[in-house]
């Protein structure tokens, strides 16, 4: 075992691809796919009481859960690995906006609605504008003229009924139909005199001026007046009409409701809890390695007496899903962990695993079991990948890390923990005891370079705050460029320095580096926390 002292056990469990590293997006975007979610992607299908719920909820790991736990109560078949209802929800949206955009995303049209609740119906009718329309008799007959419109029919949808006709109108010209309310609404001659009349108003027993009025009378025979050969179907009642239209609209009942029981299995798979926090490390502009770190107690462990120590051994698997529910990575690793007889060494173990991944947004289901003990930990996190590079002079997020120390040769191919010419151990929770080092990494991209030495100029400026006022620091004020290193095509920092006068409390370590020949300056910075009783470290491999 290699002492680095501190007692945290680090185990070795993949190979970096690439030293450049993006940290963990930021919070601005995490919250623009929650609301996009919420109010675009399960609009008409999610409950109001389940919006009150996710409303309600604060942290990233609460909503991602609830997202989770949704697909689950609407999943058909449990058993199978892929979502049918899923599936077929994101189906439904990508057919509307490619079918029914009109100066708006199709899902937020009337005919997306419907589609996307209901799916396709099982005949379609379409009628151009113009178009010569002989009403049936349930609608008085006679002939008119109609704005373009469609007539939707469903032989039966849950819940609602059987022989289910649907009408879209578009009274604009403009290709945007909405859903009729009425019958009548798609007759274009309904205010022109003289024209579009019904079998009754033509032969005199009534006018245009009351087929609304008549429509609204409560009694049968009153319906009739001024339009006695005007045959009405219960399906044509007005307020009948109404109110299947009001749920054909509203969001459908949750049909798996037994599946609500999944939302404890958390808790039976807490034997072993353990926590993680992932990285985002830059390959290309549109590749990321996502290296994923484990933290888990060792006193949770069973140990078994070996030759002059004691070891255990942990079985880790993780699966990675994308937002249609389909794996795109996966992996199973056996770990072992050996202690003194003395039980010295004991403390947090580490374990890191690499993951491929393009832009985009995942899940990670993560299990880890040791098969003495047979205790199980479960946990599930989200991991949002960004898209875009840009141009100008940028910075990644701050790493910060329990171990910042130069790596040697034959660690920059077996040694995970390498990001440039350093190696780093993430700390899980940003929080560390007092007097002990904090250390920090992060990279620089897109620097200019004198044309005529072909070298940069760069500046870095190091600031602690505590309540957005400066604390002061042996580097407050000064230039700590010679922290600034070249690896490859980018320039990186990695670095530590003494809490000792820094009180427990909460803190902001900003970082600030100046691009002399560009004439441009790029920031980041990251909250950490000063305690009285920190974490020891130490490291042992796989």
């Amino acid at each position: 075992m290699v002492s680095l002292g501190r007692s945290l056990f680090v185990v070795v469990a993949w190979t970096l691809l690439s030293p450049a590293v993006v940290a963990q997006t930021i919070d601005e975007e995490a919250a623009d796919y929650y609301r996009k979610w919420l109010e675009a992607d399960v609009v008409y299908i999610i409950t109001d009481e389940e919006r009150e719920v996710f409303l309600n909820l604060t942290t990233a790991e609460e909503k991602e859960r609830f997202i989770e736990q949704f697909w689950r109560r609407r999943d058909p078949d449990p058993e199978t690995e892929i979502n049918e209802f899923r599936e077929e929800h994101y189906r439904r949206i990508a057919y509307a906006n490619d079918h029914f955009s009109i100066g708006a995303p199709g899902w937020k049209t009337d005919r997306g609605r419907v589609y996307i609740l209901h799916g396709p119906p099982d005949s379609k009718e379409y009628h151009d504008q113009g178009e010569q329309y002989y009403r049936p008799m349930t609608e008085g007959g006679g002939v008119t003229t109609t704005y373009a419109w469609e007539l939707w029919y469903y032989r039966h949808l849950p819940d609602i009924g059987d022989n289910v006709e649907i009408e879209f109108v578009d009274k604009t010209l403009t290709g945007h139909f909405v859903l009729a309310r009425d019958e009548m609404d798609k007759d274009a001659m309904l205010w022109v005199p003289g024209l579009g009349l019904t079998e009754s108003e033509r032969l005199g027993g009534g006018s245009k001026a009351e087929r609304i009025g008549t429509r609204t009378m409560a009694n049968e025979a009153s319906r009739r007046v001024g339009n006695p050969l005007k045959i009405f179907t219960l399906k044509d009642d007005l307020f009948d009409r109404l109110r299947r239209y009001s749920k054909i609209q509203a969001a459908p009942d949750i049909k798996f409701k037994d599946l609500e029981a999944l939302v404890d299995i958390q808790l039976y798979y807490n034997q072993l809890p353990f926590e993680v926090r992932h990285d985002l490390v830059r390959v290309t502009p549109e590749d990321f390695l996502v290296p994923v770190t484990f933290y888990f107690d060792t006193q949770e462990l069973g140990f078994q007496q070996s030759v002059g120590v004691r070891q255990a051994k942990l079985n880790v698997y993780g699966r990675v899903e994308n937002v249609a529910h389909q794996k795109v990575y996966s992996f199973d690793d056996t770990v072992s962990l050996n202690l003194n007889n003395d039980g010295s060494g004991t403390g947090r173990s580490i374990y890191q695993k690499a993951i491929p991944l393009k832009p985009g947004r995942y899940k990670l289901v993560a299990i880890v079991k040791d098969p003495k003990s047979e205790k199980i930990g479960t946990l599930e996190r989200g991991i949002i990948v960004p898209s875009g590079f840009q141009e100008d002079l940028e910075m990644s997020p701050v790493i910060l890390a329990d171990l910042v120390q130069p790596a040697k040769f034959e660690e920059f191919i077996n040694d995970p923990f390498v990001l440039g010419s350093v190696k780093v151990y993430p700390n899980a929770g940003n929080t560390f005891r007092r007097g002990d080092p904090v250390g920090f990494y992060c990279e620089v991209y897109n620097v200019m370079a004198d044309q005529q030495t072909l070298e940069p100029e760069l500046s870095l400026y190091l600031r602690i705050l505590r309540d957005g006022n400066e604390v002061p620091t042996p580097f407050q004020g000064k230039d700590l460029r010679q922290l600034l290193h070249r690896f490859s095509d980018r320039f990186f920092v990695g670095s530590m320095f003494g809490s000792e006068l820094l009180e427990p409390g909460t803190y902001r370590l900003h970082l600030q580096v100046v691009d002399h020949i560009a004439g441009a300056t790029a920031e980041t910075s990251t909250e950490f926390r000063i305690a009285d009783v920190g974490r020891q470290l130490a490291a042992s491999s796989k």
